[in-house]
């Protein structure tokens, strides 16, 4: 029986070297003989990148469009080891995640890691953009630190300790010119995300025994929906932002 294809989840926004990291990590992280199917945004603008990744000869890439939470394309009929997905970078990553878990299901594929690629230079000039970072880095299981032009050490230490010091288990590691010193531990098949959204969970039998809620039952802050429809959990609009 084949294995279930690999997804991989890549959070950030436009301009912030999430394809460079995408090129480095298919090239030097995968085997020229696994084949990897690319989902990016139908409607971001192209970078120079673009043509690297249309350059590797494993690689068949899909325009995908997110909308009301979901992804517009259905089953998929191309054979792939490997998937990525680029998120929409003006998008809310409650939104993304949502729509990601659904195509997961529908395709019978594994959700292997979800990323994020913090812009830093963008974040340190816009620090109200600091919620909408929160809330891709709750579902992620590494936080790749990019766009660091200019930066301080000082703002990095920061902005790590800001989450070590709740406990967050996802993995920060740097970019340098969109490439991290070791890909293969970025695509390693290992939960690290502090949302348990995404996770096949087993019920235990003391839970139905308790009489509140256990944390691994309860819905996801982020993704929790009020009877009206909206979040529960609002982040702010990263459009206004950019």
């Amino acid at each position: 029986m084949p294995k279930a294809p690999l997804v991989y989840a890549m959070l950030g926004l436009s301009g912030s070297e999430r394809r460079e990291i995408l090129y480095d990590l298919i090239k030097e992280g995968i085997g020229s003989e696994e084949q990897v199917l690319y989902f990016r945004p139908k409607n971001e603008a192209p970078c120079k990148t673009d043509a690297a990744l249309l350059g590797l000869k494993n690689i068949s890439v899909i325009n995908s469009t997110l909308e009301d939470s979901q992804l517009l394309y259905g089953k998929i009929n191309t054979k792939a080891d490997k998937i990525f997905f680029l998120a929409p970078g003006d998008s809310d990553p409650a939104d993304f995640i949502e729509a990601i878990k659904r195509w997961v299901d529908i395709n019978d594929c594994t959700i292997a890691r979800v990323m994020t690629v913090v812009h830093c230079s963008f974040l340190e000039s816009n620090p109200k953009a600091q919620a909408w970072f929160d809330a891709c880095i709750h579902f992620s299981d590494i936080v790749l630190l990019a766009a660091r032009a200019g930066i301080k050490n000082n703002w990095m230490k920061e902005f790590k300790d800001r989450y070590s010091k709740n406990h967050y288990p996802c993995r920060f590691l740097l970019v340098k010119k969109g490439c991290i010193q070791n890909p293969a531990e970025v695509l390693e098949i290992e939960a690290r995300r502090i949302s348990l959204y995404l996770d096949e969970l087993t019920p235990i039998e003391e839970d139905e025994l308790e009489d509140h809620m256990p944390d691994d039952c309860k819905p996801d802050k982020y993704i929790e929906r009020l009877t009206s429809g909206q979040r529960a959990y609002c982040i702010p609009d990263i459009r206004k932002l950019l």
